[in-house]
């Protein structure tokens, strides 16, 4: 049990990196979305009349009305204006396809950082098998990666459980964020959700489906492990194999 706590502990420790990496690689294709597939087609301007003051909401404008008669409406009564560029949406089919790399590059991030571990610790387990005869439960690697999973499930239940109350206007882009490696998954499914104190039921099963992602990657890694199974070797040899032939 001590073994599976410690593996558990450095797996949550991966899961931290994890986020804080998916998180930047989220934000990057969603500026990559906006960059390259839509445009600038007008601003929302706010103004104020004094530098103390806190800028209050005018008016919209878009390009194709034309001249921005009330900037000149607005300045000729003392306003100093402020303009926040309004841009198009992007295309369903970039969209999606970003949306599809996004998640890919996420998904292989976490494999990475959990994989090589997991499999060490099933592998290892092997040779204790092999040459001692000691006997391990297949579900070792899930018990892992269940355990790792708690504070993400403790805290997914807690803002479940307030969302009428204390959470009710918390943002449900925090916890999304802090489980960003499934980002697109979630934001996708319960359609970019604002506050807890919207989220149904439906849309909380989810969340809590994607918390099975990382105890299937530890069960599959571990029994790969555990069957003295090296995919890398495979991939090598299977490469090396292909050049000889070609020769």
């Amino acid at each position: 049990m001590k073994d599976i706590l410690l593996k558990s502990l450095k797996v949550f420790g991966h899961l931290i990196i994890v986020g804080i990496a998916c998180f930047f690689i989220v934000v990057s294709f969603n500026a990559l979305k906006i960059g390259l597939f839509s445009k600038n087609i007008g601003y929302d301007a706010y103004g104020s009349l004094s530098e103390e003051a806190q800028p209050e909401f005018l008016y919209t404008y878009h390009y194709d009305d034309g001249e921005d008669e009330k900037a000149k409406e607005y300045e000729d009564k003392g306003y100093k204006l402020i303009k926040y560029s309004i841009r198009s949406d992007v295309e369903k089919g970039p969209e999606i396809a970003l949306s599809v790399l996004s998640q890919i590059f996420c998904l292989a991030i976490l494999m990475s950082f959990i994989y090589n571990d997991v499999w060490r610790a099933g592998n290892k387990d092997f040779e204790a098998t092999r040459i001692h005869g000691k006997k391990f439960s297949m579900l070792k690697g899930l018990y892992i990666g269940l355990i790792a999973n708690i504070p993400s499930f403790v805290l997914l239940t807690l803002m479940y459980i307030l969302r009428n109350g204390a959470t009710a206007k918390l943002p449900v882009a925090l916890y999304t964020y802090l489980n960003s490696y499934a980002f697109e998954i979630i934001f996708r499914t319960t359609n970019g959700i604002m506050y807890w104190a919207d989220v149904q039921w439906w849309q909380a099963l989810v969340y809590y489906a994607v918390l099975i992602i990382v105890p299937i990657i530890c069960l599959v890694s571990y029994i790969i492990g555990f069957k003295d199974i090296s995919i890398a070797e495979k991939l090598v040899y299977k490469n090396s194999k292909k050049k000889i032939r070609r020769v």
